[in-house]
């Protein structure tokens, strides 16, 4: 199989010679404002809402299904840019901030790293298994295959998604898509960098009787549906309520309320939880909160990402309660632990559901939502806000540049472009937490740049604007941190031994109450009922 062409993107309106000589007047055909522009057509955006029909998406190789989610992916971040507009118009500023839309898009962007031509993980599997395993070969070209998979594909989202939060460890597949305490559509984006593992075996289940390409493309479309129910700005959506996925019925799912816990978990139907039992109303009355039912308090992007594995396969078999004696006393209660839900304590009645346990009461251990609702948003300075949205613009220009670009790249350096994309989110996560550190991770991350770019000026493209100006953009960011530094030293520095004294004191003070304000409460629930 040669993926090396996995980039088709199918029809754009660049595609006609008029269009595409006046895109070709205003950028060159690599530039990223004429890449991102050909995909801004009508097409793309009804795909956006899963309008798509059996005779435009069948395909009879795997080779030629386009890679949906990058010709998606410009609509995406523009009616992310619109609905933050629509937000602060109608005075709703409370619904999003920069630290918070920064860390969900670059979540979005690591995920995406993550798999192999933009295809999940499961592919490799997947074909596999129709080549040996098949049951039945049922016609890649028929629309009642293409109908089947819509249904079956979905149903077993519900499967996989309901494993992701309720089986155990599983759960830290999934964590960090519910992190977020602001509900909009970067929130959508805000994905777990290794979610696909967590829903391979679902995913490969239909390769006994689905064709990998009609497969594939509900598989992309599954998931694009899903990016416009994380919004607070449509209301219910009527009859459509009943049998389809609505922002209403997605906003209950990330709730921390208690009646929230554990619904809502259909994909593009809503109609299987209807059918098992997890579908819950949006409640007028009793609003959703959004995030955990712990927030996590920070925004270091690797920490969110894989935190809860950690807690769940290891640190909450070894809890102990407030005599010192272990909660889950035996090896049979500390596997316990791991694989039943992420809630479950010693004597909570659990049921088996397909192939895990789930929660009888899943509101058991659900605290109170606190009045009034105080979300984890530390005050940076204008200037350093203006320096991080600067920043991720680059960030996200040159990743949108690597995804169209990555199949084209060396093992070297895609390798080095993913460590450039991880070191910059974890620069963004120190700077919005406030680390001492930041400073030095972002002169660190412009001298490596730097050399990047200086070992490339002797490659055969040589020098050129572009690189210019990157270079020119990091030398700049690593010499204002510089001077930053050197300033604070200097004023330190002046400050008599004293004043010295007495500001260290008060500072130990300050730190202990901070401390205390953004600490997990010490009870057994702890991370470890967060799920929603």
């Amino acid at each position: 199989m040669d993926w090396s062409n996995m980039t088709d993107f199918g029809p754009t309106w660049a595609n006609t010679t008029a269009e595409s000589n006046f895109l070709d007047r205003i950028f060159s055909n690599t530039s990223l404002g004429h890449r991102m522009l050909e995909r801004l057509t009508l097409t793309n955006l009804r795909y956006v809402f899963y309008l798509i029909s059996p005779q435009e998406s069948t395909f009879r190789t795997l080779e030629e299904v386009p890679n949906y989610g990058i010709q998606t992916s410009t609509w995406w971040m523009t009616l992310v840019f619109l609905e933050f507009v629509v937000l602060k118009l109608s005075g709703h500023d409370d619904r999003f901030a920069l630290n918070d839309s920064i860390t969900s898009i670059s979540a979005g962007m690591l995920s995406q790293c993550f798999k192999f031509g933009g295809r999940a993980i499961a592919i490799f599997a997947y074909v596999y298994i129709w080549d040996n395993l098949r049951l039945v070969e049922l016609p890649w070209d028929s629309p009642w295959t293409w109908i089947l998979c819509l249904f079956f594909q979905d149903f077993m989202y519900y499967l996989g998604h309901r494993a992701v939060h309720e089986a155990g460890f599983f759960w830290g597949f999934h964590t960090i898509h519910h992190s977020s305490e602001y509900y909009n559509l970067s929130t959508a984006l805000r994905q777990a960098a290794i979610q696909d593992v967590g829903l391979a075996l679902y995913d490969v289940i239909q390769a006994l009787f689905i064709p990998p390409p009609i497969f594939l493309v509900h598989r992309y479309f599954n998931e694009i549906y899903q990016f416009w129910m994380h919004t607070s700005l449509l209301g219910s959506l009527g009859p459509l309520g009943y049998v389809l996925n609505t922002p209403s019925h997605h906003r209950v799912h990330h709730g921390r309320n208690a009646y929230c816990i554990d619904r809502n978990y259909g994909g593009v139907f809503i109609i299987w939880d209807r059918m098992f039992h997890t579908f819950e109303a949006e409640r007028p009355d009793d609003p959703p909160i959004y995030g955990l039912i712990h927030n996590e308090n920070n925004f270091n992007q690797l920490w969110l990402q894989f935190h809860t594995l950690k807690e769940l396969l290891w640190d909450k078999g070894q809890m102990k309660d407030e005599k010192g004696e272990p909660i889950f006393p035996g090896w049979a209660n500390k596997i316990r632990a791991a694989i039943y839900p992420p809630g479950w304590f010693p004597g909570e009645k659990v049921y088996q559901f397909f192939h895990w346990f789930t929660l009888e009461d899943t509101t058991k251990g659900v605290p109170e939502i606190e009045k009034p609702v105080v979300k984890y948003n530390p005050i940076l300075t204008f200037w350093v806000k203006l320096y991080c949205a600067g920043h991720f613009l680059l960030l996200l220009g040159i990743f949108m540049h690597f995804e169209y670009d990555r199949h084209k790249l060396s093992y070297l350096e895609t390798g080095l472009k993913v460590a450039f994309f991880v070191w910059t989110m974890q620069v963004f996560g120190a700077f919005f937490d406030r680390r001492w550190f930041a400073p030095y991770l972002e002169i660190a991350r412009s001298v490596l740049v730097l050399i990047y770019y200086t070992v490339l000026a002797f490659d055969p493209i040589g020098v050129k604007t572009h690189r210019v100006f990157v270079m020119t953009v990091f030398a700049m960011s690593g010499l204002m941190w510089i001077g930053y530094l050197i300033q604070e030293h200097i004023e330190k520095s002046r400050v008599k031994p004293a004043e010295s004294t007495q500001n260290k004191n008060k500072q130990v003070t300050i730190s202990v109450v901070s401390s205390n304000a953004f600490a997990k409460p010490p009870v057994k629930v702890g991370p470890f009922a967060m799920k929603l």
